[in-house]
């Protein structure tokens, strides 16, 4: 299994932000560091005209290919695929930004405001079908430092005062990937809220709890801050469905959110 991929629309017009500066854009061929880390991920960046960046991270089906991928999406008429990352970390072999610890990763730019909270609380509103175990792999994410993650059936809805929510769905979206997890972000790196998005793909993923708690708990993660993981450790790594984090995962997000909790 390949565990990782982000893509966002990006219209040729507009530049890639800050925090991609360096990356590959569309037709750009990969630097020597992308081209030799281990590159799960394809990305695509867009730029919007109120400042906002609006990315989407895809995780490959097993047996394609990041380049496989790309050409995919291209062919779909989407704008600016990178053909590689953000930055390289030959280390570990994975594509990733600060903050990290050991082999797992922060996803460039993006984090969750704290509100008036001492964690910041998200809530996963699931709209997901019965084989998706998104309230359990939302448990492995309420255990980390730094950030309060907690599940609702989407009918409830958000319940506002500074607490964010990311909506969960489930549905038969091809072949090519297992997960995406789409967001906007504002100039200084935080989440928007109502634009976190986490799409679980029915139609390849094996229908077995385990491999269906991974991919949940896969792109949970990314939205709540979180890249790819260079172990095999994390459900944020890549092969054989793993369907925990690490605690490499705990240790990044303690960092992103490193306010002294509730």
């Amino acid at each position: 299994m390949r565990m990782a991929a982000i893509v966002a629309a990006l219209t040729m017009a507009l530049s890639v932000p800050a925090a991609y500066a360096g990356t590959q854009v569309r037709g750009e061929e990969p630097t020597a560091a992308a081209a030799s880390a281990h590159d799960e991920a394809v990305y695509v960046v867009q730029q919007k005209a109120d400042g906002t960046t609006y990315t989407q991270v895809y995780t490959p089906a097993a047996g394609v290919t990041p380049d496989a991928l790309r050409a995919s999406l291209r062919a779909q008429g989407v704008k600016g695929v990178l053909n590689g990352a953000p930055t390289a970390r030959a280390d570990v072999g994975i594509m990733a930004c600060a903050p990290y610890v050991g082999t797992a990763a922060a996803w460039c730019g993006h984090k969750w405001a704290y509100g008036p909270f001492n964690d910041p609380q998200v809530y996963f509103l699931d709209h997901s079908g019965d084989s998706w175990p998104v309230s359990d792999a939302r448990v492995d994410w309420y255990q980390a430092p730094g950030i309060d993650a907690y599940y609702r059936w989407y009918t409830a809805g958000c319940p506002g005062g500074g607490r964010h929510c990311v909506n969960v769905y489930s549905g038969s979206y091809g072949t090519a990937w297992y997960g995406r997890t789409s967001a906007s972000t504002t100039s200084d790196g935080y989440f928007v809220d109502g634009s976190v998005k986490v799409e679980l793909n029915d139609q390849v993923t094996p229908n077995t709890y385990a491999a269906r708690r991974s991919v949940a708990c896969h792109e949970m993660g990314h939205a709540l801050g979180l890249d790819h993981n260079g172990s095999t450790n994390s459900c944020l790594s890549v092969p054989e469905f793993p369907q925990h984090p690490s605690s490499d995962d705990f240790a990044v997000l303690n960092q992103l959110y490193p306010k002294a909790g509730t």
